[in-house]
């Protein structure tokens, strides 16, 4: 099976399982929740709450349907307005911006709107309907006699607040989390695409400087008549074939990955020539088919080629070692340095930081980055599992 398969196949066994959530959280859910979007959505949400609500009170009163859509009514406006003046008022205006005594203070009047409209609902109710059932005639009546805000009324609404705050809950809890959910994937999709953009920097990188010291040295070679030029050319076409192509998708075969290192190595080995001790070692049984992301693994290898410097031996040394066992891979990569040449804090073209940031968001919990500089030597080891 190509890779492309395999990574389709993939792919559609994952959203069969959570198409919705996979739906939410990309790119696609904010194209298509617009504010117009957001308003249908946000009124069917209330218009089934109110049929839930009247079918509720029915079935538990046996009230005349009209008595039992005013009660459901006044249940929804209350559990509404309460929602709206949290979601959209007092948290982004107040807690968010630390704000919290206004805020918490703020938090009170929902309690106050349900007092206010629950009384002049039921007064509404009482005067213009006719209520069969005693016992809930009995408590509106109470209700209407209590006033707005008598004795009694305060007592009610301290007792009923528990209620009250139960059925406003679900629906900040469900806002919550969509929020959440949404703000943790609209950051993490801007940082993906950041990192997309510095790999494509890092694949550009290739040609201004690199290209034309490997191209000045194949020059050198064939005016020489060195049958070496037509080895580096051959390289050389490989590593622009990987870069242009290969590594544009998303997963690569590891064995196209580490070829592209080798001939990378290959490279460099002539620009140093007898001056540098370069090891390149891998198994070709162990590097096969598994996946990888592209060129995870070059900006450390780069990385020692540039900041390599003469060691005590008079030579640069570079050692590059993979290993592969099963889904699991270790790279380590040593170079030599001396006290004063230092390794900079950077890694290739993107950055020792953003190499990690890369690591962290495609292979989250499945890897870890070892480096070590010390007095002659700057080491990095990478383990990762690619499963």
């Amino acid at each position: 099976m190509s890779i492309t398969a395999r990574h389709n196949a993939a792919t559609s066994e994952t959203k069969q399982g959570n198409w919705l959530m996979r739906w939410i959280t990309s790119g696609a859910f904010d194209k298509f929740y617009t504010p117009r979007v957001s308003v249908i959505a946000h009124i069917l949400m209330w218009l089934l709450i109110y049929i839930l609500q009247t079918v509720t009170v029915r079935s538990t009163f046996n009230e005349p349907w009209i008595v039992c859509q005013a009660f459901s009514f006044r249940n929804v406006i209350v559990v509404a307005f309460g929602f709206y003046w949290i979601m959209y008022l007092v948290v982004p205006a107040f807690i968010v911006k630390g704000r919290y005594i206004p805020g918490i203070i703020l938090l009170l009047v929902p309690y106050l709107a349900f007092q206010i409209i629950n009384y002049y609902s039921t007064v509404f109710i009482v005067n213009h309907l006719n209520i069969t059932t005693p016992s809930v005639r009995t408590i509106t009546q109470g209700i209407v006699a209590d006033g707005a805000f008598g004795k009694n009324a305060m007592h009610r609404l301290f007792r009923g607040s528990w209620g009250y705050t139960s059925s406003i809950a679900p629906c900040i809890v469900a806002k919550l989390v969509l929020d959440i959910i949404r703000h943790i994937t609209r950051t993490l999709r801007l940082e993906k695409d950041r990192l997309d953009m510095e790999l494509n920097f890092l694949k550009s990188q290739l040609n201004p400087h690199f290209l034309f010291n490997t191209l000045n040295n194949i020059y050198m070679l064939s005016l020489k008549g060195a049958e070496q030029a037509s080895d580096l050319i051959l390289h050389l076409s490989e590593m622009m074939r990987y870069t242009l192509y290969d590594s544009d998708m998303p997963l690569v075969e590891l064995q196209d990955d580490v070829a592209f290192l080798k001939n990378y190595t290959e490279l460099e080995r002539v620009r140093y020539g007898a001056k540098a001790i370069i090891i390149f070692e891998y198994n070709e049984e162990e590097v096969g088919n598994q996946l990888i992301s592209p060129l995870l693994m070059f900006p450390f290898v780069e990385n020692a080629f540039k900041y390599s410097h003469v060691g005590n031996d008079g030579k640069c040394h570079v050692s590059i070692k993979i290993r592969a066992n099963g889904p699991l891979l270790t790279m380590s990569v040593i170079n030599s340095k001396n006290s004063v040449n230092n390794v900079p804090k950077e890694v290739g073209g993107i950055g020792q930081a953003n190499s990690r940031k890369r690591l962290e968001l495609l292979y989250p919990g499945k890897h870890k980055l070892d480096i070590r500089d010390e007095v002659d030597t700057y080491s990095v080891t990478l383990s990762l599992n690619l499963n």
